[in-house]
């Protein structure tokens, strides 16, 4: 299974590689190679009082390098709404089946999984829910909500569990948590948050918190990053402020009701095609104060989008700088159609109940008939579907929070987490070591056992590819990759094409490593990865 992943422009990386220099790697991109043999030994690179390698002023080239290994790190970012119990139990129920799948891909060897919540206060969730069952009950103009049963007791079996770090985390095959608890189990209770946070939910402002300020150590550097948002309304992300000014006679111009609603924020981020009834489209939009849309980003009620992709770029710069993972993988549970992962229809109406409407500012997506004002099925999000579509590869990667069981989508993110944990687009211009069709990379991959395994490093060559296919090139090889070059569908065959925000950087290679199934890998294994870049790192082959 094919996903979507973000490796944005890097520096030059850790330095110190074993193994042979780039410039003797085997070519891809056609299926053709180059005889090792015959590479000519370059002038060295000079180092600067960083330590890091700096361009070689003969040869007109940089060094890159980069590490990939299976290490993860999960961070749920969980709405916790009034009228979230429900979804907070599904997942809940949930959590072990993907755990399973995270095991069976090998992934398990080294990952970390932690949960905030859209009120996006970056904090990490560090006690089980029974330890917190104030926070299920809800109080508000309708009535009383009152999610302890559903949200926390049918799921979480421990009434006290503290654990050492705010997040749980199996490494090298040993866990983090107290003795006899299993990773699935304290899932069940850290998972579900609760439902007494803000009605304005800012899921994207919730993964940015823990980014931006990681204060506990949960983020490393070599680690893929992956994102998992679960919510039933709409992304409402702004700074507090706004929020206030959404809720007063002066952001009456956003309101779909006679007061302040959640349709506030659906109104300020989201304008739609066609209708009344039934839309063509919505699409996020940036609307100034006064209810018009503006291309001022710091004139918009709500933070634009970009901010996001933004913030996520600017991590993979800096993790490839330090020879780390770049990677990052976004994936959503949310208000789309159930059979959205297969169709990839979506569907924007209005409500046949005009309360819901005035309520929520458009009808829900999944569900439709059975909408209740405290207990949303599930309303479009444009604005965080958009996020985590950018990054969608051959799978998808949003799925129907209506779902009763959310199994499905958790075993299928799973397994797309496993597929890109040894892939990476090269963040500069890759020399290319033949003038024939494709880039034939001035690239090296080294396989690199930890000690204790006595197995020798080895150079990792260049899948075969011919007619469409790839195979390993030759029976003895458990490990090969393959170099993706295809940014714009130059060519019909698809077996080239870079995954598309990585094509979107302007740089020109994508690198992903095949495994043979069935083959252990030791825990603590990784692959070194040394390139020469036709100008310094960042640069996009339009620069140079």
């Amino acid at each position: 299974m094919a996903a979507a992943l973000l490796a944005g422009a890097l520096g030059c990386g850790r330095t110190g590689l074993d193994g042979p220099t780039p410039g003797s790697a085997d070519g891809v991109g056609d299926g053709s190679t180059q005889d090792p043999s015959n590479s000519e030994t370059t002038a060295p690179t000079t180092t600067s009082t960083t330590g890091l390698p700096e361009c070689n002023e003969f040869e007109g080239t940089c060094p890159i390098e980069l590490r990939l290994r299976r290490a993860v790190d999960i961070l749920f970012v969980v709405d916790n709404s009034g009228s979230m119990g429900g979804e907070q139990g599904t997942l809940a129920q949930s959590f072990r089946s993907f755990v399973e799948v995270l095991e069976a891909q090998q992934v398990g060897a080294n990952y970390r999984i932690g949960v905030t919540t859209t009120a996006a206060d970056g904090a990490l969730a560090s006690t089980g829910c029974r330890e917190r069952l104030g926070d299920f009950i809800f109080d508000w103009t309708h009535g009383t909500i009152d999610e302890r049963q559903r949200g926390c007791l049918d799921h979480c079996i421990y009434e006290n569990l503290a654990l050492y770090q705010p997040w749980v985390e199996k490494s090298e095959g040993v866990t983090n948590l107290p003795p006899g608890v299993d990773l699935a189990s304290a899932l069940q209770c850290i998972g579900p948050p609760g439902i007494n946070g803000p009605g304005y939910e800012r899921p994207l402002e919730g993964m940015l918190a823990v980014i931006e300020d990681d204060t506990t150590g949960f983020l490393r550097d070599d680690a893929l990053l992956a994102v998992i948002f679960l919510t039933d309304e709409v992304d409402c992300s702004a700074p507090t402020q706004n929020h206030d000014f959404l809720q007063t006679d002066e952001g009456a111009v956003f309101w779909t009701s006679d007061g302040p609603t959640s349709g506030a924020c659906w109104s300020a981020g989201v304008d739609c095609l066609g209708g009344p009834g039934v839309y063509d489209d919505c699409v996020a939009v940036n609307n100034g104060f006064d209810g018009l849309p503006t291309d001022n980003p710091d004139a918009a009620v709500l933070y634009p989008v970009q901010r996001y992709i933004d913030a996520l770029a600017e991590l993979s710069l800096e993790r490839q700088a330090a020879g780390g993972q770049g990677q990052v993988f976004l994936s959503l549970i949310a208000g789309v159609p159930l059979d959205y992962p297969e169709t990839g229809t979506m569907l924007f109406q209005d409500s046949v109940f005009d309360d819901f409407n005035r309520e929520y500012g458009i009808g829900p997506a999944c569900n439709i008939g059975t909408e209740a004002i405290g207990d949303p099925p599930g309303i479009p999000d444009v604005r965080l579907r958009g996020v985590v579509e950018s990054f969608a590869g051959e799978a998808k990667n949003v799925f129907s929070v209506c779902s009763q069981d959310y199994s499905v989508a958790l075993e299928a993110i799973a397994g797309a987490i496993g597929d890109i944990s040894e892939r990476a687009c090269v963040g500069g211009c890759v020399a290319d070591l033949s003038p024939d069709p494709g880039v034939q990379p001035s690239c090296q991959l080294i396989e690199q056992f930890p000690l204790e395994s006595a197995e020798p490093d080895r150079v990792v060559e260049p899948c075969v590819i011919a007619d469409g296919t790839w195979s390993f090139p030759g029976p003895a090889a458990n490990t090969c990759y393959r170099g993706l070059d295809d940014r714009d569908d130059s060519t019909a065959d698809p077996i080239d094409d870079m995954a598309p925000h990585c094509a979107a950087t302007g740089f020109n290679l994508e690198l992903v490593v095949e495994r043979r199934p069935g083959i252990p890998i030791p825990s603590g294994t990784s692959i070194a990865v040394a390139c020469d870049l036709l100008g310094p790192p960042g640069t996009t082959c339009d620069g140079v």
